[in-house]
């Protein structure tokens, strides 16, 4: 450790402030001074000044204390008054620290001890920044390494299938018949590609793939190189993002090689929207991104029509790719992948029923019936939830009910049934969902009840569920039905519940009814005679107009000017229906409570007064007053 003693006082600070910094270099400076004649008034009036500065504030009363004297009578009377001012002044600092702390411990100065402290401080400080540097250096010296072997910008290894090695044939396309004639001409001109040259017709060089989710475009893709007999290179577009710059577009290089040299071959490009987008292209922060789509659609250009190679590209986000993607000449062969119809769907379910143990009762064209909007892979997914939940039970075959599970699953989420809630919650979600489902029962246009429930599933404490149907348009009574059926729970409610005790369960419900009456008026222009006919973005329309837009909403909605989601029209129309129906929606509220489930024909039954035969979950409680009151 470094002692005044071991070296000149000048070097001694100069090393100290150097480790230290400035102010207890200072510090330790006046220290040193004021030791050396502890009478002197003047060196001891810096010292004390930088005591209090440093928070020493014990020491300067100490010291002042011991020393009084010889500073009472000296002759620099100015000095004097100033560390009596100091004095002063860290007396009232400790008394104000120990009201504010209830501690008595301050800091103290001892010269030793302060210089180890912060000497161990700085040091460990100064060891830190070493390991941190050091750690650095490791770091860019393994990069650069590799950089010098390669290894980041080594070959990428596309996953190439010989057409041998392709089980999928266009005949396990389900669902989607008219898109399979149009596959099928792709597949002649793959396979004889010169009688299409000689005419004159040129091969397409991109396909592109668009519809949801699920609905069979990777099957798609891996049939037409099945069926034409190509080689098929799989990729997404995620394989060309690296954190790299250059990267992405070497490997898009690469891929374009590998395909020239097992022609004929199909390039099938995943979730291509992640690679083409155009928020991607014109993103200033995506520099390396814009390279890599400059180069697919540079190697598109560049590669001759007669040489049989076909990019077939897939996304669910068709609006979402660059413009300049899909111009002609790249992909400029766009498919829509739709999902399957009933017809469509009941082939889907033969094929895979064909693979699993059912009962007799189980029919393709039921379970078809039972799902519509649901896509292929939905629909492997429920088969496969079916028969895996026969299993568990024990069964030998899947039946209707293991379907009828398996459908729930989907739809509805993961059962709740340990959440905690009173009887009194449970009947008010009850009454909440009766009111649902007696204005999808009595609405005009609306869609099939399907089932209620008061079992929470996901964030919801109950749900009722209608069937989607397989139209290709709504109405404007579809529509009114939909957002009438959305208040139905708010309704039952205020009405039944009361005012002052509705519950916040209403606030989806809410949201969709208004968000319905705004597509309504904005997009679909069914109420063009008093908000025009415009179909826009309301961030394109000027205020007057959105004004009018809201106005006309308000009259479906009645939208107050305090409460946006305060429903009049349709409240009106359904408080209508619920007071009229209030015997049934009770009878309703009571059966969902017994039971915790009611399917469609369940709740007909209830309405039309009838009594299940099903065993009850719950047993009406007669100690709440609430309940008996009810």
């Amino acid at each position: 450790m470094l002692t005044e003693h071991a070296i000149s006082a000048d070097l001694y600070f100069r090393i100290m402030k150097a480790i230290t910094g400035e102010n207890v270099t200072k510090l330790l400076q006046y220290q040193h001074k004021f030791e050396q004649n502890p009478q002197n008034i003047e060196s001891a009036f810096y010292y004390f000044r930088e005591l209090n500065r440093n928070g020493h504030y014990p020491t300067v009363v100490r010291l002042y204390n011991k020393h009084e004297l010889s500073y009472s009578i000296s002759n620099q009377v100015k000095y004097f008054d100033k560390i009596r001012q100091q004095y002063e002044y860290a007396k009232e600092n400790i008394e104000s620290l120990r009201k504010n702390s209830g501690s008595n411990e301050f800091k103290s100065l001892n010269l030793k001890e302060n210089l180890q402290n912060v000497f161990i401080t700085k040091f460990f400080d100064f060891i830190k920044k070493v390991i941190f540097v050091g750690v650095g250096f490791f770091a860019f010296t393994m990069i650069f390494k590799q950089f010098d072997n390669k290894s980041f910008m080594e070959n990428y290894k596309f996953d190439v299938k010989k057409a041998k090695d392709i089980p999928q044939k266009l005949s396990d396309v389900r669902g989607i018949d008219e898109i399979k004639e149009e596959v099928e001409n792709l597949i002649k001109m793959l396979k004889e590609p010169e009688r299409y040259h000689q005419k004159g017709a040129n091969l397409h060089k991109g396909v592109l793939l668009y519809g949801q989710p699920g609905t069979g475009k990777t099957l798609l893709a891996r049939s037409i190189a099945g069926e034409a007999g190509c080689q098929f290179i799989y990729c997404t577009g995620s394989h060309f993002d690296e954190m790299f710059v250059g990267v992405g577009a070497k490997r898009i290089r690469e891929l374009f090689n590998e395909a020239k040299k097992h022609k004929p071959c199909i390039i099938f490009i995943d979730e291509i929207d992640t690679l083409l987008s155009k928020s991607r292209r014109f993103n200033s922060e995506h520099s390396s991104s814009r390279a890599t789509i400059n180069q697919l659609l540079t190697e598109m250009d560049g590669f001759e029509k007669t040489e049989n190679i076909m990019i077939i590209g897939a996304t669910n986000h068709e609006d979402a790719l660059d413009p300049a993607a899909v111009r002609p000449g790249r992909f400029d062969k766009k498919i829509h992948v739709p999902l399957p119809d009933v017809n469509g769907r009941e082939d889907i379910f033969n094929f895979y029923l064909g693979q699993i143990e059912k009962s007799e009762e189980i029919s393709a064209k039921k379970l078809a019936q039972m799902t519509p909007g649901f896509s292929g892979a939905e629909i492997e997914n429920l088969v496969n939830t079916a028969i895996t939940e026969a299993v568990h039970i024990g069964k030998d075959k899947a039946d209707l009910a293991d379907f009828e599970y398996a459908r729930d699953r989907i739809m509805m989420g993961i059962e709740r049934r340990k959440l905690s809630m009173s009887d009194r919650e449970r009947l008010n979600t009850a009454i909440h969902e009766a009111g649902h489902a007696i204005a999808c029962y009595f609405s005009k246009g609306a869609k099939k009840l399907y089932k209620a429930t008061i079992v929470a599933r996901g964030s919801s404490l109950g749900a009722t569920y209608m069937v989607p149907e397989d139209t290709v348009s709504m109405t404007k009574e579809k529509i009114l039905a939909e957002i009438d059926v959305a208040m139905g729970g708010h309704v039952a409610e205020k009405l039944i519940i009361g005012e002052n005790k509705i519950t916040s369960g209403c606030s989806n419900d809410l949201q969709g009814a208004t968000s319905m009456a705004y597509r309504a008026v904005r997009y679909f222009g069914m109420y063009g005679e008093s908000a025009g006919f415009i179909a826009s973005d309301p961030d394109q329309t000027s205020e007057k107009y959105n004004a009018m837009i809201d106005k006309q909403v308000k009259e479906i909605l009645d939208v107050s000017p305090i409460h946006i989601n305060k429903v009049q029209k349709s409240f009106e129309r359904v408080s209508g229906l619920i007071l009229n129906k209030e015997r049934e929606l009770r009878e309703l509220a009571k059966n969902l409570f017994y039971y915790d489930y009611l399917d469609a024909d369940e709740i007909k039954n209830v309405i039309e007064g009838k009594k299940l035969s099903k065993d009850k979950v719950r047993k009406w409680e007669d100690k709440d007053p609430y309940i008996i009151k009810f």
